[in-house]
């Protein structure tokens, strides 16, 4: 593969994992900064650290949807470019277009070589019959 081209992936894989780790960092970042700031709200009024962590676990989930995100975005990036960079390169080389042309060209080759031995043959054949029936008159 060219080097523009695979700096061309290489820029798509980066800025899509990097939308997808930017969204998973902001849910992950509202999550624990909502979630610390209540839990420490509840344990500042209340005293009691269990109900403080209880309060906050939907704050928690969130969190732990903005990772999954994270992760997902990455495997979504790698697949989408690998196999586009795997298609675009393989089209190039395996061009049917390309092989089909291959292929009549040494196909007319050849019948082209088939055409001029006939010719020869048939030549050779009018010869032969014209120095036998030349051969038979003098007899």
């Amino acid at each position: 593969m060219e080097s523009r081209r695979a700096l061309a992936w290489s820029a798509r894989y980066f800025l899509i994992s990097a939308v997808f780790a930017l969204v998973g960092a902001v849910l992950v970042g509202v999550g624990v900064g909502y979630g610390g700031l209540q839990a420490w709200s509840i344990y500042q009024q209340t005293g009691d650290a269990l109900g403080a962590t209880q309060g906050v676990a939907v704050y928690l989930a969130l969190a732990l949807v903005g990772i999954l995100v994270w992760r997902f975005g990455k495997a979504f990036a790698l697949y989408a470019t690998l196999t586009g960079a795997v298609e675009e390169q393989l089209g190039d080389t395996f061009d049917t277009e390309h092989v089909k042309s291959d292929i009549v060209a040494i196909l007319d080759d050849r019948l082209a070589d088939m055409q001029q031995d006939l010719q020869s043959v048939n030549r050779e054949i009018r010869d032969v019959k014209n120095e036998s029936e030349f051969e038979f008159q003098r007899e």
